[in-house]
């Protein structure tokens, strides 16, 4: 289930462009390997913003909540995303990331 959206300055969009493979594998690849997330849910979001503040990018990541995923696997998960997008656009990120209760998730696939 993780989800990372990056919501990004329109002025960063040609390079989100030409970076956004780069950025799309390294992202999964940190889901894979720090979360433990199953690659079938994997999910990355790119979303370009008139208005993003205090810095140029901002990263949701949220993920189900589960004993493994607590404070040091957190650090560096986000630690990771930081290092992935970073070296991409070469800017300043801001990062938030949010455990779900997996009582309260609910999902679907619609065709």
């Amino acid at each position: 289930m993780p989800v990372i959206k990056i919501f990004y300055s329109e002025t960063l969009d040609a390079a989100v462009r030409e970076q956004n493979e780069t950025i799309q594998a390294g992202l999964e690849h940190m889901m894979r390997e720090v979360l433990r997330a199953d690659p079938a849910k994997c999910q990355v979001v790119f979303s370009c913003s008139t208005f993003v503040t205090p810095l140029p990018v901002y990263v949701d990541m949220q993920f189900r909540a589960n004993e493994y995923r607590q404070g040091a696997v957190i650090e560096t998960a986000m630690d990771k995303v930081v290092d992935v997008v970073g070296k991409a656009l070469s800017t300043g990120i801001r990062i938030r990331a949010f455990a779900i209760d997996q009582s309260t998730l609910y999902a679907r696939d619609v065709d």
